[in-house]
């Protein structure tokens, strides 16, 4: 119930600032209509639509839940932070609550991109249930970088050092990964600093299951233990971060 309770309060103060949702939207939007436009003729794939949509995905996942945290800032001005802080609801309540606001906003870009590639004839092969697996994988996702998010926010003392931070991890995440490029065409380094981005790895997952009608189980539980280890490791800090900084 404390879960619920901040949660959707959360969601009642960002259906009321829509300007969040359109904020966090425009990048992943672009890129997409960007990328598919420029780049269409010049691959071997049938539909680069298709090809990156994985990547724009997870790359609307680490603009939307990667800032999350910043609602922090604005909740310490106003001086609700602190009185959460002093009431009786517990810490990982708290961070549940941020990640499940973090994957609404996150699955209201995911649908709207997901949308327009349709649009665009873009098709899911492995149907539904291909679907429903990919919105496992996203949510685990979400889960570890609104997590992350939210650690960082509390160590780092105002929202500049924040925001600049979240933008000099994002774009390189996003680039030394296989969005754009077949992991295979990566060259050398480039390919040993995608294998060791674990969102290289979630792009392969989502691509093989909106790609391909057959399942590959194993990647699919490869990735979906790596999300769980890291989303358990972000979560924890983040609880530890939250009782470090209400003493």
């Amino acid at each position: 119930m404390q879960t619920y309770n901040l949660f959707w309060r959360s969601v009642k103060w960002r259906f009321q600032n829509p300007v969040t949702i359109i904020m966090t939207l425009v990048q992943p939007l672009i890129w997409l209509l960007l990328f598919s436009t420029i780049f269409s003729g010049s691959k071997s794939e049938e539909n680069y639509t298709a090809f990156i949509l994985p990547g724009i995905l997870v790359m609307g996942v680490l603009s939307s839940s990667g800032v999350s945290g910043i609602a922090n800032y604005s909740l310490k001005t106003e001086g609700s932070f602190y009185r959460i802080m002093i009431s009786p609801v517990k810490r990982s309540s708290i961070i549940l609550a941020h990640i499940l606001d973090a994957a609404v906003l996150s699955f209201i870009q995911i649908t709207i991109l997901m949308g327009i590639a349709f649009l665009m004839s873009v098709r899911i092969a492995s149907g539904i249930s291909g679907v429903l697996i990919m919105a496992i994988l996203l949510f685990l996702t979400v889960a570890f970088v609104a997590a992350m998010s939210y650690s960082i926010s509390l160590t780092l003392p105002d929202e500049n050092s924040f925001i600049a931070l979240i933008n000099t991890f994002t774009l390189p995440l996003f680039f030394v990964s296989s969005a754009l490029i077949p992991f295979e065409q990566l060259q050398g380094g480039f390919q040993i600093a995608a294998m060791i981005n674990p969102f290289t790895h979630v792009i392969n997952s989502l691509r093989m299951l909106s790609q391909s009608t057959t399942i590959d189980w194993y990647q699919l539980l490869s990735t979906g233990g790596l999300l769980l280890v890291l989303g358990a490791i972000s979560f924890i800090m983040a609880v530890h971060s939250l009782n470090k900084d209400s003493h």
